[in-house]
């Protein structure tokens, strides 16, 4: 049974995500403060952090800045802060979603199960010249042992790249699936992402995701036919 983390400081509205978020099947712990979720993420380990971004001791972006690097854990933010800046900070943060409140329970529910299936669909590990992918953990390790954990927002453009692989992604199709094809992103959100998968991959980078020219990105084995 997968454990949430919901850090909401609106009373009512955490008494109820609770109550119908156990009785979808999840187990969940709610915290209505900063320092109340600090204390939780030192008890237990969860599998999605579900955040508000307006708190009574801080804010969730700031919040969700600080444990990313921490901890590989998937957040998604929901919260009444809605415009198309702050939905593309929380997005370039590393959230699987943004949505805004008010919302519909169900869409939620769906968006919460979306981000566990686009988390357990690949392999665990993936060798990658001198690196190895960690699906599992969020992490790439190199040959000297050394652990970079990746962003929520770069392992998804990741496993969408594994996912299709070797068919080239559009990156109309990466923007839809990384941020919703109603919240009109910028095409700055992926290569943000590319310039630091590339960066963490070091040479493995030239061999396994390639740039398809007016159409996206492709991830391939390209070591024997490296000619882009």
């Amino acid at each position: 049974m997968n454990k949430l983390l919901l850090l909401e400081d609106d009373q009512s509205l955490g008494a109820t995500l609770c109550e119908r978020l156990k009785d979808a099947g999840y187990k969940v712990v709610w915290a209505n403060s900063i320092k109340k979720a600090n204390v939780e993420l030192k008890k237990y380990s969860f599998d999605l952090l579900i955040l508000d971004v307006g708190l009574p001791d801080g804010s969730g972006f700031e919040f969700a800045a600080s444990m990313r690097n921490k901890i590989p854990t998937p957040f998604l933010f929901l919260t009444a802060q809605s415009s198309a800046d702050e939905r593309l900070r929380g997005y370039e943060l590393g959230a699987c979603e943004y949505i805004p409140k008010p919302f519909a329970f169900k869409e939620l529910l769906l968006r919460v199960q979306h981000v566990f299936k686009d988390h357990q669909r690949l392999p665990q590990t993936i060798a990658c010249a001198d690196r190895i992918i960690n699906l599992d953990n969020m992490s790439v390790s190199d040959s000297e042992g050394k652990i970079t954990f990746l962003s929520n927002r770069d392992f998804k453009l990741l496993s969408i790249l594994l996912r299709e692989a070797p068919r080239p992604v559009s990156r109309n199709d990466i923007l839809d699936e990384l941020c919703g094809a109603d919240q009109f992103p910028s095409n700055r959100i992926i290569d943000n992402s590319i310039v630091r998968l590339r960066q963490i991959l070091g040479k493995a980078a030239g061999q396994y995701i390639r740039s398809i020219r007016s159409v996206g990105y492709q991830w391939t084995d390209n070591r024997k036919n490296n000619n882009d």
